[in-house]
């Protein structure tokens, strides 16, 4: 069994920068309507990894993923519409 507070730590508990970090990354680039809580970014996952690798932070794309889930963030891909389509 493992004791209490073994095992391997978060990386935002490692980096406590990580997060401010990402958020200031996605903010630009944030949707969502203001009455909602539902909140996406328009930047994949790995992107974003890559932006924060390249400033010296070591993270992977399911630790963004897990990072933006915790600060309420949907991740959805962007879908192609057709527009001008003829519905009866």
């Amino acid at each position: 069994m493992r004791h209490p507070g073994g095992g391997r730590k978060k990386a935002a508990e490692l980096d406590s920068g990580l997060r401010p970090a990402l958020l200031a990354l996605v903010e630009p680039d944030e949707r969502g309507e203001s009455m909602s809580p539902l909140r996406w970014t328009t930047k994949p996952t790995r992107k974003l990894a890559a932006e924060l690798t390249r400033q010296g932070r070591q993270v992977s794309a399911d630790i963004v993923a897990g990072l933006l889930r915790e600060e309420g963030f949907s991740l959805q891909a962007n879908a192609k519409t057709i527009e001008g389509g003829c519905c009866t």
